[in-house]
């Protein structure tokens, strides 16, 4: 179980680790499971970014979703 304090401790870093990859449209966290349990999440473009967004960071998973591309309305 990961506490929203230590997801929202983990945040900064993965943003930083994934502020060059291409198709990475948002860093957030989520819960899983209870309002205890929490993860980072991850959207993306497409499929093919997944693979360079890290499993876990800092100890806490990251979850990762395909969002298709985010645009203003």
């Amino acid at each position: 179980m990961v506490t929203i304090d230590e997801a929202r401790a983990a945040k900064p870093a993965l943003r930083e680790a994934l502020e060059s990859v291409d198709g990475v449209c948002g860093v957030g966290l989520a819960q899983r499971g209870d309002e205890t349990d929490w993860v980072l999440q991850v959207n993306v473009v497409s499929l093919s970014a997944r693979k360079d967004v890290p499993p876990q960071m800092d100890g806490v998973p990251v979850q990762v979703t395909v969002v298709g591309a985010v645009t203003a309305l």
